[in-house]
């Protein structure tokens, strides 16, 4: 599988950025599959489906083929990017559909859904307000809305839903509203609507599709989920990271679910100020650096993901591309 890393991540355009392991890159053009050819494409898929530490990101565009701006086209976001979260919706358009088919079908991209938790409750509400009437039936609305998710996750062929979970921070609804903090036991409805999702999709599904939660942390759904997503924003060094991951984690996150995201809307596309070995390389790069003292991470993230598209002249996605060379480097 590192033979598999290392065909697919040369292809890249990277350049060299303090790392703890100093990894000086060696590239044999001569011996590599060229960009786009189906050999190419194997190895891609074959590496994303390789244990590793994933990029993942929300994409804050929906679509726009027939345009000259790229940015805002599926086809152009990173090869080597795992996971886009739909920030802004499904495609609009067919061909938009088509472009983000190939993106999963040949590149192996997965792209899951998105909603806030006060989403999914106006959701639950609407669709069945025969069942938020009182505490018994709001368990089975939760059960029902959980079902609803995972239909539309199916009709529109996605790999899967991320809940933006937020409780503490102004989203309202259910969810987040029904028992103590991280430290009293959690929410009992947040736990009620990963304990419905898990039988559709995440790691105990079989199915294949994902289960993510970002933003807060909830104890107690740790086995239903396949990654927890934490808004590290502004963070500006390893031992700020390791007490995200000790805060939030609770000990109760494994650290290979663990995926640490910077907004790449309010940082820019380098992130917040990072200082490695005196250089202030950005924490976009400093989070594809960082593992946790435990084990290995999640992966890294980044919000608005089209801010990084025009960061550097000629290379797109700049920070993004770096750091997944960062995170998986290629051998020698």
């Amino acid at each position: 599988m590192k033979k598999i890393i290392y065909l697919l991540l040369i292809a890249f355009s990277v350049v060299n950025v303090a790392c703890e392991t100093d990894i000086e890159h060696t590239v044999l053009h001569e011996t590599q599959p060229k960009v786009g050819s189906p050999e190419y494409y194997a190895n891609l898929r074959a590496y994303k489906k390789s244990e590793h530490s994933i990029a993942y990101g929300w994409w804050g565009r929906s679509g726009t083929t027939g345009t000259s701006e790229m940015s805002s086209r599926y086809i152009a976001l990173p090869d080597s990017i795992d996971i886009v979260s739909l920030w802004s919706g499904r495609p609009k358009t067919e061909a938009d559909w088509e472009e983000l088919r190939f993106c999963q079908q040949v590149k192996g991209t997965r792209f899951v859904t998105c909603m806030f938790g006060s989403a999914v409750d106006g959701l639950m509400r609407k669709n069945f307000p025969e069942l938020c009437t009182d505490e018994a039936n709001l368990w089975d609305a939760i059960d029902a809305v959980a079902v609803s998710i995972n239909d539309s996750v199916k009709k529109y062929g996605l790999d899967g839903f991320d809940l933006d979970y937020e409780p503490n921070y102004g989203d309202g609804g259910v969810f987040g509203k029904g028992g103590g903090g991280i430290d009293e036991g959690g929410d009992k409805y947040t736990q009620r609507l990963f304990f419905a999702l898990s039988q559709f999709m995440g790691p105990q599904s079989g199915t294949g599709k994902l289960l993510i939660i970002d933003g807060e942390f909830e104890p107690g759904i740790e086995p239903q989920i396949d990654y927890y997503v934490s808004q590290a924003y502004g963070t500006n060094s390893f031992s700020d990271l390791q007490t995200k991951y000790e805060t939030f984690g609770k000990g109760a996150c494994p650290t290979y679910k663990f995926v640490c995201a910077e907004n790449m809307e309010q940082y820019s596309s380098k992130g917040a100020e990072f200082f490695y070995n005196g250089e202030n390389i950005g924490s976009v790069l400093g989070m594809a650096m960082w593992n946790p003292k435990q084990g290995r991470k999640g992966g890294f993230s980044g919000y608005i993901l089209e801010s990084d598209f025009a960061s550097k002249p000629y290379t797109p996605y700049y920070y993004i591309r770096t750091g997944i060379q960062i995170q998986n480097p290629a051998l020698k």
